[in-house]
Formats: structure tokens, C-alpha cells, sequence
């Protein structure tokens, strides 16, 4: 299996992304670039002039490092390790506590950072109402305050809860300003906040709209880059009665040409979504789509050529099967997958084109 980019509709997001925003982008390349290769989408950027990208975690910005381009980690560490690992490869660090904003200027060494404030996301950051410790750090010797920024939780909903963070969010600022302290860089935009009015402030980080996907419905005409290929292996006419794949779930009905597909749970191949919200309305619309599944089966299906051939029982760790019944194929052929790239393993390979 092999997730194909296409560079160009990278670059077209991007220009579309910056224009819209009036203000740098930051691109976010956390896991693993959206699924699409963060050092390939890294040198992608680099090239549209991307001078700062972010990532979520050390372990992204390490290879990154050295490539002239600045490397924000968003994640608030508060360890020494982290610390010591920062200032050796330079990194711009987000600082969301007082104490660990000391234990880096104690290190003696210049070191850029961004402070976080939690307006509502309740992962990182300086609480607003803890204005005075957001103050003192400014003061600390060997710490540039580059930048100022938070998250917003829901920008995907129209619940008031974004503008509600913004507001707070541009609480704190006011009430630096009044302290006159000089605001560096205000970002709180995410993709999906970019496209509301008011929140692009000084940049906006643009991570899951750079591969063209959305969860909220938008008027510039983004392109979903990154397709998911994989190889058929063999290609067999079975009688009915066939069994096909472990725990003899899918037993052929008529006689079936079958392609064998090197696309498998170890890819991250694995249809069908777990649950993973439990509000009252989220249960309510959960049990709504199961009960409509009892009416009418779901399937999965591969792109070949022009056609769409139905998956045939469920994928096994390194292979699935498709019903190409009509369709011209043969091994080495390739079929696209409906897999969006962010589900598959890092293990998989990246192509540009």
C-alpha cells in the first residue's frame, strides 16, 4: 500500500489558505503531515516560503531540525530532558506554566517560545485569569517572547464556543497591553477557526485544510491531495460457497472473480469508525446510523480505473478482497482505497508526484 501526493494541490491549498487569512500561515505537520508525510509536505511548504511550521510533539520537530526553517513544538512539556533536547536544536518552545518557563531561562541560553493560553481546550496553558505569572515571563532574562496563542476546541460548530474562547483569549491580550507589555504574534486559529471572521489575528495554523479536507463546509476550492493506492495480487474465479478470509464471515453467493489487495489492518486499512463521543446527542445519533445499518448493509469499495469493485468480508492484517466480477484487471494493477490518508500507518509509503 502507498499514499500518492499530488504537490501541486498542496501548493494550490496553500496559496488559497494564506490569501484567505490576509496573515502568515503556520503550517501544522503533526501526525505525520495529516497522514501525507510531514517531511515531504516540510519541503513542500519550505518552498511556498513557509519560514515557521509546527508540529504537536518533539519526536515530529526532530527531523525537521536544521533545515532552516524555525520548528515550534505546540505541546507544553515541563521536563528537563525536554528542555535540555529544546535548546540544543533550537526549537521554539510553547511555554504554559510559569515554572517551566523559569527552568529555561535558568538554562542560560537564548531560547525562543510562545506562551499558551487555555481559553478552553483544557490540555495546556496558562489559565487567563493567571495574568500575572503570563507577565513575569517576560521579564525572565534568556527567554524571547516570540509568540502568544491558543487553541479552539469546536471552530468545526456554529455553538458560540470559538467566539467565547477568542473573547477571553483577547482578554489576556488587553490586559498585557495594559501592563505595557509589548504582544508578539497572536495565533488561535486552527483550519476550521481560519475561515470565521475575526479569528486570524496576526497568523493562523493550518494543518488538516492544507490536504484539502474540511469538517466544515468551505467556499475556496481546496483539493483533497493524497490518494491511497494499493497492489493486486492475484486475481481468481471462485464457485459460490467460496469462504473467503478468516472467521468464514463472507461466503460467495454466485461465482465471483476475486482480487487479492495488499491493503490490511497493519496499513491502517480498517473500515468502519468506533464510537468515541458520548454525549446524550452524540448516543442518539449512534444508535439512529446502527439501526439504519440493519436496513441496509454498508460496503467498502476499491477505485479501479473508472470502476468501483465492493470489498468481500472484512480486511485481515495484510490483505482484503473485492469483487472485480467485469472489471479488466490483473496483478500489479493498482486499486485506490477509500482510506483517508491520516488513518493510514506511518509505515506506509509516500510518493510525490
Amino acid at each position: 500500500m502507498r499514499i500518492v501526493v499530488q504537490k501541486e494541490d498542496i501548493r494550490q491549498n496553500y496559496r488559497l489558505l494564506k490569501e484567505r487569512a490576509g496573515v502568515p500561515v503556520i503550517p501544522v505537520l503533526k501526525a505525520g503531515g495529516y497522514g501525507l508525510g510531514a517531511e515531504g509536505m516540510f519541503e513542500i511548504l519550505k518552498e511556498e516560503g513557509a519560514s515557521l511550521v509546527a508540529v504537536s510533539r518533539l519526536e515530529e520537530a526532530l527531523p525537521l531540525c536544521g533545515r532552516g526553517v524555525e520548528i515550534l513544538v505546540l505541546s507544553c512539556y515541563g521536563s528537563e530532558e525536554f528542555a535540555e533536547i529544546a535548546l540544543e536544536k533550537d526549537l521554539t518552545v510553547a511555554v504554559g506554566s510559569l515554572a517551566f518557563a523559569k527552568l529555561l531561562s535558568e538554562k542560560g541560553k537564548k531560547v525562543r517560545v510562545h506562551l499558551k493560553i487555555d481559553t478552553g481546550m483544557g490540555r495546556f496553558g496558562f489559565m487567563s485569569e493567571e495574568i500575572e505569572d503570563i507577565a513575569a515571563v517576560f521579564a525572565l532574562p534568556d527567554l524571547e517572547v516570540t509568540g502568544i496563542f491558543s487553541h479552539c476546541s469546536a471552530a468545526f460548530l456554529e455553538d458560540g464556543s470559538a467566539e467565547a474562547q477568542l473573547k477571553k483569549f483577547n482578554e489576556v491580550i488587553d490586559a498585557l497591553k495594559a501592563r505595557n507589555i509589548e504582544i508578539p504574534m497572536r495565533h488561535i486559529a486552527n483550519s476550521s477557526a481560519s475561515l470565521k471572521e475575526d479569528f486570524c489575528l496576526d497568523a493562523v495554523r493550518i494543518g488538516s485544510a492544507l490536504t484539502g479536507r474540511l469538517p466544515v463546509k468551505c467556499d475556496l476550492p481546496l483539493k483533497r491531495a493524497g490518494r491511497v493506492e494499493a497492489e493486486i495480487l492475484s486475481v481468481r474465479t471462485l464457485p459460490a460457497g467460496s469462504n473467503l478470509g478468516y472467521g468464514n464471515v463472507c461466503k460467495l453467493k454466485k461465482e465471483t472473480a476475486v482480487a487479492v489487495v495488499a491493503a490490511g489492518t497493519a496499513d491502517g486499512f480498517a473500515p468502519g469508525e468506533k464510537h468515541d463521543l458520548y454525549r446524550f446527542s452524540d448516543i442518539c445519533r449512534y444508535l439512529y446510523h446502527d439501526l439504519r445499518l440493519l436496513l441496509k448493509k454498508p460496503c467498502e469499495y476499491a477505485r479501479i480505473g473508472e470502476k468501483r469493485a465492493p470489498m468481500l468480508g472484512r480486511p485481515a492484517t495484510t490483505h482484503s478482497f473485492f469483487d472485480v466480477t467485469g472489471i479488466d484487471c490483473r496483478p500489479g494493477d493498482r486499486v485506490v482505497l477509500e482510506l483517508p490518508p491520516l488513518k493510514a500507518d506511518s509505515g506506509v509509503e509516500r510518493a510525490y508526484e
